[in-house]
């Protein structure tokens, strides 16, 4: 064989073996054993093998959405309760003294005060609107919401957030019956057997009650004396389809309290009621504390 081409072999030997040895150096993904890639919000970062990865902290998918690196700090905070709103403009304050009566569990359509002040009582609870919802958390009026048992387990989140913006829950018995065809075990059971199931649903013991239809006699005025609630009431106006009746013509007198139900029509009676209010310079009052029945209401708590 002529040197020339024992050279050129030699040359190629030494080649193959430098490339093989050469390889043998780098290591693989697997061998790497200083760096570790990891995808977190669609992003390639390179982070130290010894530093683990929560697994909280891996997106719930895979599919980049971005090139960037975000950084996101999660605080926790504690949302707001009645105790740190305050009350909306139509709101009337708090009476200093509240008003007092000389018969036991009076019933009562109007609040005998000189304030030009009316109060609100919504009935029942089986329409759930969340635009009234959103209406009252805008004005922070008080209500007091008089809740049959069904509507009020039912509708526990719906009304909770109601309390939240101002109401107060009482009672309206557990099947809305008419009362007056009824014996007085009957009738206590009605308006007696689901105060305790209120308290547990919404931190308060009712202390007010509203009879279905306005209707009662002396055995429910017994019944409603006989587990604590201080009162009846009544009503000298009530709102129906968009419109506003009242005792006595168009115009409200002090002391007012208006009958009202969770209907499909709440939203625009509520609408019609604040804007009647304001024409004739009225505010809403809550009717617990001009009646001293309780129970407070942080939003309308003087501080």
């Amino acid at each position: 064989m002529p040197s020339r081409l024992w050279i050129t072999l030699f040359a190629a030997i030494a080649l193959i073996v430098g490339s093989v040895g050469i390889a043998s150096a780098i290591p693989t993904d697997a061998q790497a054993g200083s760096h570790n890639d990891t995808e977190v919000l669609g992003a390639r970062l390179v982070s130290p093998v010894a530093h683990q990865v929560s697994i909280s902290t891996l997106p719930s998918t895979t599919t980049p959405s971005t090139t960037t690196t975000t950084t996101t700090t999660t605080t926790t905070t504690t949302a707001p309760g009645p105790a740190t709103l305050r009350p909306g403009p139509l709101a009337q304050p708090s009476p200093a003294t509240p008003v007092t009566f000389s018969e036991t569990t009076p019933e009562i359509d109007r609040v005998p005060t000189t304030d030009k002040v009316i109060f609100l009582g919504i009935d029942d609870g089986l329409v759930r609107d969340p635009g009234v919802l959103a209406l009252l958390r805008q004005e922070r009026v008080p209500v007091t919401l008089f809740l049959v048992r069904q509507p009020a387990l039912d509708g526990q989140e719906y009304f909770r957030a109601l309390q939240q913006a101002g109401a107060t829950i009482q009672a309206h018995t557990i099947h809305h019956p008419q009362l007056k065809t009824l014996g007085w075990s009957d009738q206590a059971h009605e308006i007696c057997g689901d105060l305790g199931d209120l308290q547990s649903w919404y931190g308060s013991r009712p202390t007010l009650f509203r009879p279905p239809y306005g209707e009662w006699n002396e055995t429910t005025r017994s019944a409603v004396h006989s587990c604590g609630l201080r009162a009846l009431i009544l009503w000298r106006g009530a709102t129906n389809d968009g419109r506003l009746d009242l005792i006595g013509g168009p115009d409200f007198h002090p002391g007012d309290i208006l009958l009202m139900h969770f209907r499909t029509d709440l939203l625009e009676n509520l609408q019609l009621v604040f804007a009647r209010a304001r024409a004739q310079g009225y505010k809403i009052g809550r009717l617990e504390d001009y009646l001293g029945t309780g129970p407070a209401h942080p939003m309308f708590t003087p501080r």
